[in-house]
């Protein structure tokens, strides 16, 4: 097997991890409900499984360069950023957002069927990362994370900080979806 598709395995690995363990929480716990940050929940360690994944994804594609994207190094540093300042103020959003993940679940299994891959990969993007995406960004930013960082008591520039990082990340993913939309459906150049 070659370095590529070994690694696209282990991710795969990685992914349905943190996938089954989004379901779960989307499944047990409301974020309605007061939500227990602590270190022992389900939900905080999928969000240290998520950097974890981040920090063994990044070193790969660092020191072998047949793996390396730029486009997925830039989304591997930005939701790290995004995963090391709200871990421990709303850990099971950062859990459940992981079931956006789905996207690259099958690339190990599908990858000799392009064209079912692309229709998953399609369907992922248009059914649940980007309507997720926005009823985050729209319905759950200004019910949950504000009353919280109230809660908190946190500064003024450091609550400035989180609540922009809050709302521009669910913005930046969108715009990387279609990003990634592009990608799956960009014209082939012809040749001459």
């Amino acid at each position: 097997m070659d370095i590529q598709t070994e690694h696209m395995k282990q991710r795969c690995y990685f992914i349905s991890a943190m996938c089954g363990m989004s379901f779960y929480s989307w499944y047990n716990y409301s974020l309605f409900d007061p939500i227990n940050n602590s270190f022992f929940t389900p939900y905080y360690q999928n969000c240290l499984l998520m950097l974890f994944y981040l920090g063994w994804d990044t070193y790969h594609m660092t020191i072998n360069p047949i793996l390396f994207r730029t486009d997925l190094m830039i989304h591997h540093f930005v939701t790290l950023v995004i995963y090391l300042s709200f871990i421990n103020s709303v850990s099971l959003e950062g859990s459940n957002v992981l079931i956006m993940e789905c996207i690259s679940l099958m690339n190990y299994v599908w990858r000799n069927n392009p064209r079912l891959l692309k229709l998953y990969r399609t369907l992922c993007i248009l059914c649940v990362r980007i309507p997720l995406s926005l009823w985050l960004l729209l319905y759950y930013s200004p019910n949950i994370v504000i009353p919280y960082y109230k809660q908190l008591h946190v500064n003024s520039i450091h609550y400035l900080y989180l609540s922009t990082l809050h709302s521009n990340g669910w913005v930046m993913y969108i715009i990387y979806d279609m990003f990634l939309l592009w990608k799956l459906y960009k014209p082939l150049k012809q040749k001459q």
